[in-house]
Formats: C-alpha cells, structure tokens, sequence
C-alpha cells in the first residue's frame, strides 16, 4: 500500500511539472517571439529584391499614404501587412521600431495581421521592418532581406 501511494504521489508530480512547463509566462512571447526585447539596428539601404504594403485605419503604405492608425484606449488597433518574394526556407521577423513583435513561416508571398500594443500605439510616426537572416540566423546580424515601412499613430480629436 505504502508503495503505490508513493506512485501515485510521484505520478502527480510528474504531471504537474508538465503542466507547469506548458503554462503561459505571461513575459511577452507571443508567437515565439524571445521575452528578451533588445533593440535590433538594421542597414541603411533595404535589399532591392521584395516588397512591403501596410494597410492601416487610414491608408496603403503602397500607394504613397503613410498609413494611419488612431489611438483609443478602448479599441483593438492591427495593422495589415502584405510581402512579396520572400524566401521560403527563412523565418521572416517583424520589428517595430527596432523591436521584435512577431515571427512568420510562409512562402514566397506573406500576409498577416499585428495586433499593436500599447507601445507601438504612441503618437508619432513609427517604423516596421520585416527582415530574413542568412543561415536563418538572427545571431549573425547578416542580412538576406529588409523592407521597411512606417506608419503613424494619432490620437482622436474629440470636438
């Protein structure tokens, strides 16, 4: 009796270090993106091969706009992003402002939607940048494609 009440009790341990292994940190990674924000720089010049359009509230990034967004402490703001000629065998990471916010796997055509924080919400004009490492490695710093675009964030007048 002694022995599968030992079982039991160890089973229930097991069980709960899975569990807790599989619980959400609350630190920030969302889709697989690092907890660890640090501040990325990129090259001057974006690679000539590729393409970028923001679609926001307000505006294409494509058709010359500098695409809007409107600050508002009770809604949900995204931005819509299309890409083209990637590379398929590379992750793609998506900074704003020099900061990771999301991570992708796609082919050679991308779109997808980023729910923007309270950060990337401040007032002013703000910069996103999609980029694919050599190697598919972000630890090397080396580049194989970069687009950037902006977009700006304004607050509601309320008159």
């Amino acid at each position: 009796m002694r022995k599968g009440r030992s079982l039991l009790i160890l089973l229930l341990l097991i069980v709960l270090v899975a569990l807790s292994a599989c619980e959400d940190s609350g630190n920030g990674d969302v889709s697989g993106v690092p907890a660890k924000r640090e501040k990325q720089h990129f090259p001057p010049n974006d690679t000539k091969k590729g393409w970028i359009e923001l679609l926001a509230t307000d505006g294409i990034s494509s058709q010359g706009d500098l695409p809007c967004v409107y600050e508002e402490a009770e809604s949900v703001e995204k931005l819509e992003i299309h890409m083209k000629e990637l590379s398929t065998a590379s992750l793609t990471y998506i900074y704003i402002d020099g900061y990771i916010v999301q991570m992708e796997q796609g082919g050679d055509e991308l779109s997808f939607q980023i729910q923007l924080s309270k950060t990337e919400l401040r007032k002013g004009i703000h910069e996103l940048a999609v980029v694919q490492y050599q190697e598919n490695n972000p630890e090397t710093k080396k580049v194989e494609f970069l687009k950037r675009a902006k977009y700006e964030v304004k607050q509601i007048k309320n008159d």
